[in-house]
């Protein structure tokens, strides 16, 4: 039975009113609900028993003065003073367009593209680089934190009631099949690096549904408490662990990594590897957010659609790209493209960390479809060479794209192949 009633008021901490309006749900350590806050609509969150002590709280408050670190955050906005034994926070309400992170992977909701998937993962990968770059750890990365819109990849990240500074824990350990191997024995509490083993856990699941430690080996072991300690703590093995083959997956138990693993480029594959490898056993080796971003802009940069179809091509295999495509070389990655691709302002701009901001199209001719050009958006001016001719191309300018030709963007060198 809800512990609030429609139309009951509580006082913020700031003596304003919270109005309730209707309960919404319950979960493991609250219930929430829909309220009036100075003519708003809101979400407050109301903890059940037991409460959390007061270091939580005073947390909580300290959390609510400094605001998120980024739009991705349903952050506490304001907390109530303590009332009916209890206390609570209100944040924005989710929007229906957002989906649970459990509905992808039970194919309840399908993202609308690649490209959508791929842009999903660089706002979680950025939103949790801009909190650790402040100083804290969320302590608690598990699928039930994250909503995720399938038709843009915007994401929402809840619960963050959890967040403190890094290495100051509040008694959360997290939560099973996500929680680093060092925090399931009881070695140490969640922090940052514990933090970038549970988002490797959340990324390969984004991609490949399947989790990334269970397999044959772990399918076989007897369903007991001390099995999940086994398995996920004291000897975990990646299922494509390229040294131990003992836990590849399952054709039954685990369909979707396997269909999945070849599909996406090696550059995705091998920051998997690493993260549940050297990653799994040594906490200061766990992939960095700035690598996964490099990982998954590369990654992105692989992925063309070709008659209303997208595709992977691995630009790094001697293969023949298909028809209608070029490659363009940046000095650390390639890029394939084709009429519709898109460049964005991280590839051009060597100053430039967005990976959101479109600043180059691919556009085919439209007598010759073979024949394809880059417009620039971006304010800078680029300059084109080839066979000894050059050009530049300025905001809305548009050029040719020949093989052999040189670019020179915004501090980024590139080649057309």
């Amino acid at each position: 039975m809800p512990s609030l009633t429609r139309n009951e008021s509580i006082q913020t901490i700031k003596g304003d009113t919270i109005t309730i309006l209707d309960y919404i749900a319950e979960g493991g350590q609250g219930e929430v609900y829909k309220v009036d806050y100075k003519g708003q609509k809101y979400a407050l969150k109301w903890y059940k028993a037991p409460v959390p002590p007061q270091v939580f709280y005073d947390n909580l408050a300290k959390n609510v003065d400094r605001g998120a670190p980024n739009e991705h955050y349903l952050w506490p906005i304001m907390l109530t003073k303590p009332y009916k034994n209890s206390y609570g926070y209100i944040m924005e309400l989710r929007k229906p367009e957002f989906h649970e992170f459990s509905e992808f992977l039970l194919s309840q909701a399908k993202f609308l593209s690649y490209e959508v998937m791929l842009s999903a993962a660089l706002n979680i990968v950025e939103s949790f680089r801009l909190l650790h770059s402040l100083g804290f750890s969320y302590q608690d990365v598990n699928e039930g934190s994250f909503f995720i819109n399938p038709n843009d990849g915007d994401v929402l990240i809840c619960d963050n009631d959890n967040v403190a500074p890094n290495l100051v824990n509040l008694g959360v350990r997290g939560m099973p099949r996500y929680m680093a191997p060092e925090v399931v024995i009881d070695a140490t509490r969640p922090n940052a690096q514990t933090d970038r083993f549970s988002l490797a856990v959340l990324l390969f699941r984004l991609f490949y549904i399947d989790h990334p430690l269970e397999g044959k080996y772990t399918n076989n072991l007897p369903m007991m408490d001390s099995t999940g300690a086994h398995m996920y703590g004291v000897s975990p093995v990646f299922c494509y662990d390229p040294t131990n083959e003992k836990n590849r997956p399952d054709p039954e138990a685990q369909p979707n990594v396997i269909r999945r693993w070849n599909m996406f480029p090696p550059d995705l594959q091998m920051t998997f590897i690493r993260a549940f490898t050297n990653g799994l056993k040594n906490p200061n080796d766990r992939i960095t957010e700035n690598e996964w971003e490099e990982a998954l802009i590369r990654t992105r940069a692989m992925l063309v659609r070709l008659n209303g179809r997208e595709q992977f091509v691995n630009c790094y295999a001697k293969q023949k790209i298909p028809e209608g495509c070029r490659i363009i070389k940046f000095d650390d990655y390639p890029a394939i493209v084709a009429d519709g691709s898109k460049l964005y302002l991280c590839q051009v701009d060597g100053r430039s960390v967005d990976h959101d901001t479109v600043a180059a199209v691919i556009r085919a001719s439209l007598s010759d479809k073979s024949v394809l050009g880059i417009g620039n958006l971006t304010d800078s001016v680029w300059k084109l060479s080839v066979d000894g001719h050059e050009t530049e191309i300025g905001k809305n300018g548009f050029a040719r794209l020949a093989r052999g030709e040189k670019i020179v963007f915004n501090g980024v060198k590139a080649t057309v192949l």
